[in-house]
């Protein structure tokens, strides 16, 4: 296989986890409906406008994506939101406990 065969893999591996990704959150939103509906006291209509308003709103920044991502680069934009999406992940990491696994990690 050459470089160029295995790139084109890869690309379409990262595609397909991204739509895999993009069906989770939809299925996040949808499971958390009833939580929802008996927190809040929503009504069916209501509900429907939460899926809706989630629908959208990521509709919305899937096209502020896609331009800035023609305005600045598509590995730069790509590198920058996986900055941003993991800086407080592993700040908040750095400020808890070691505990279980990560404690035996940090051991060895």
């Amino acid at each position: 296989m050459t470089v160029d065969a295995r790139r084109r893999w890869i690309a379409l591996y990262v595609l397909c986890l991204g739509s895999l990704m993009i069906v989770l959150d939809s299925t996040i939103v949808n499971v958390a409906l009833p939580s929802i509906r008996s927190d809040l006291g929503f009504s069916e209509t209501s509900l429907a406008w939460v899926v809706n308003a989630y629908l959208l709103t990521f509709g919305g920044f899937l096209l502020l994506g896609g331009r800035l991502g023609d305005l600045y680069g598509n590995r730069r934009l790509f590198l920058l939101g996986l900055a941003l999406r993991s800086a407080p992940r592993s700040s908040a990491r750095a400020r808890t406990p070691p505990t279980g696994r990560r404690r035996r990690a940090i051991r060895w």
